[in-house]
Order: C-alpha cells, then sequence, then structure tokens
C-alpha cells in the first residue's frame, strides 16, 4: 500500500476550495499532490505518497488509499495539471517532428502499447523541441475520475524547460532529480540540450553506474563537469559521499518556500525541488 512520505500544510485544517489549482505528478511508484493558492500560484499545501510498482489492475488500489489518507486529492480544485513522470517520452526536434509518425517514434523506442494515448507538448525553446509523450489509458481512466478539469503534461517537459532557462551553464553539466526508485539525469553540454533520461536505481553504485556511463557517453570530463542534485537523496548517507567522491563539483538545489505560512521543518528543502519546480 502507498506510504504519504512528505506532507505540508499551510494551515492544520487545510482544505482545498474551488479557487484552488492542483499540480499532480505521477509516476510508476509516486504521486505528488501540491495545492496553489492565489493570483501567483503560491504553494499552500504539499503531498507525497510512495508504493512499489503497480501493474494496471492495482491502480484502483493505489487511488483509493491516496483519496482516503489526503487532503488535497479531491474535485473541489478549479482545475487540474497533471505531470507524467515515466520513461515513454521522447523529445523531439521540432524540424524532425511529424504527428503522423509521432507515435512511431515512441513505438521504437519504448515499445508498442495500443491501450494508450499520444500526446505532444511543445517546448518554446531555441532549437524547438516537440515533447512526444504516451499515458496509459487505465491512469487516464483513474485521474479523470479523482480530478477536476485535467490537463496532461510530461515532467521532462518541466525539466527541459527549467534548465533551458539558467544563464551561463558550465560546458559539462548533469541535473540529477531523485525519487524513490528511480533519478532523472539530463545532460547540457556547451549550453546544448544532450539527453534525458531516468534510471532505476537500488544503492549508491547502480547511480554511479549509470552517471559516469553518461559522463563517458558525451565525452564529459568528471574533475569538470557540475553535478545538480535534488530530489530524495539524503546528504548524510552513502549516495551523497559517493558522488562527491567521484564528482568534484556537486551541487545541491534548494526550493525556497513560496508561502511564508508553509513550514518547511521535518526534511531538508532539496527533498522538495523538484516537485515545486513544477509549479514553475
Amino acid at each position: 500500500m502507498p506510504t504519504k512520505s512528505l506532507s505540508i500544510y499551510n494551515s492544520e485544517d487545510f482544505t482545498v476550495d474551488n479557487s484552488d489549482q492542483l499540480v499532480v505528478e505521477f509516476g510508476r511508484s509516486h504521486m505528488a499532490l501540491l495545492a496553489c493558492r492565489g493570483s501567483r500560484k503560491s504553494i499552500a499545501a504539499f503531498e507525497l505518497f510512495t508504493f512499489a510498482d503497480k501493474k494496471p489492475e492495482d491502480l484502483k488500489k493505489v487511488f483509493h488509499f491516496i483519496s482516503l489518507n489526503s487532503k488535497l486529492m479531491n474535485n473541489n480544485a478549479s482545475a487540474t495539471k497533471i505531470f507524467i513522470n515515466t520513461e515513454f517520452c521522447i523529445p523531439v526536434p521540432i524540424f524532425k517532428f511529424n504527428k503522423e509518425i509521432a507515435v512511431d517514434y515512441l513505438n521504437l523506442v519504448c515499445g508498442e502499447d495500443h491501450q494508450a494515448k499520444v500526446h505532444f507538448e511543445h517546448l518554446p525553446i531555441e532549437p524547438g523541441i516537440m515533447n512526444v509523450f504516451r499515458v496509459d489509458d487505465n491512469w487516464r481512466n483513474h485521474i479523470s475520475e479523482n480530478f477536476n478539469k485535467v490537463t496532461f503534461h510530461h515532467t521532462y517537459s518541466n525539466i527541459i524547460k527549467g534548465l533551458r532557462g539558467i544563464d551561463d551553464l558550465p560546458a559539462s553539466f548533469i541535473s540529477v532529480n531523485f525519487y524513490n526508485t528511480f533519478f532523472t539525469a539530463v545532460v547540457m553540454k556547451d549550453g546544448k540540450f544532450n539527453l534525458i533520461q531516468s534510471f532505476v536505481y537500488g544503492n549508491s553504485e547502480d547511480v554511479l553506474y549509470h552517471l559516469l556511463n553518461v559522463a563517458t557517453q558525451f565525452q564529459l570530463v568528471s574533475d569538470e563537469i557540475i553535478l545538480q542534485i535534488s530530489g530524495l537523496v539524503d546528504l548524510d548517507f552513502k549516495l551523497y559521499r559517493d558522488l562527491i567522491r567521484y564528482f568534484k563539483n556537486v551541487q545541491v538545489a534548494k526550493i525556497e518556500s513560496s508561502d511564508p505560512a508553509l513550514q518547511i521543518q521535518d526534511h531538508p528543502l532539496h527533498y522538495y525541488t523538484p516537485f515545486f519546480n513544477l509549479v514553475k
């Protein structure tokens, strides 16, 4: 069953009302919910539920459990922005994109899935990218049943847009967001987007293997790499110690609370960064 891993509210009796908007990230092993309030879309509440990877037939139980234990999962919000965080996604240069064969891109790289709908997202960056991703029909049905006025997006789109908006990126840059069973790495070389990919991991050796392999693949010099990390990584544990051993320049990306009433005390700020960035 899912576990409520993180939760913060700007008041003990917080409830979602019809002036709020929800931002929800759904992956194979987690669901993150953020309630946004006011014209500036400040974050008024946040919840993270984690669970083991689920088969489609188990999703109904997952949604039911979360609905019973969440203050945010209801149909009260005015709208819901859903971010799908899976590997079934391909960023395609705009000059290579063809809507008629977009499904073939996914089938070739990710395998066929006739129980999913293909979506497109244009990323307003230079050079232009069309992000092609698919959403499983089981996910779509459960999401539509539990949330109001849903629009679908992909987490990769948000990550890419965020990184391309940073001025003066170093020549060798890897950004890593850690989740409960996987991490997502982005490679920027000489200011250009080269890769975004997710990797399942069980220990620090898995993480090091994938990151060092990526560095080798893109011919990045380890001493020159800026490794930016955030998410569910404990700075007192072995994984972080191994990262700073093999990568000399490790930066921890921390969020700033968007609401003075939202007191974040129980966990380090970098735990929340990948999720709070979804609101930007």
